[in-house]
């Protein structure tokens, strides 16, 4: 990794360590923020009177609930299954 991408990475504080947040891992947490705020969006055209924090609240809820979801869909599990060895093969 070169200077410039370190320093691009960020320190990050845990309650009880310090960590580094690479320039991926950074890049990578702004990207699912800007989708997580297009998937609330979308949740808020179900229902506008919905308030924005009760969107971001039912939208987490939704996530917590994928996994429970996957588990009743093999076939979902199988695609999800295929786009992570894409991602790892793709790999630089």
């Amino acid at each position: 990794m070169t200077t410039e991408e370190e320093i691009k990475g960020a320190i990050v504080v845990f309650p009880n360590t310090l960590g580094y947040a690479s320039p991926e891992l950074n890049h990578a947490t702004e990207k699912v923020c800007w989708q997580m705020c297009k998937f609330v969006d979308y949740i808020q055209t179900l229902d506008p009177e919905l308030e924005r924090h009760e969107a971001i609240r039912l939208a987490g809820a939704i996530l917590l609930g994928l996994p429970a979801f996957f588990k009743s869909n093999p076939e979902l599990i199988a695609e999800i299954k295929i786009d992570c060895h894409k991602i790892r093969a793709n790999r630089q």
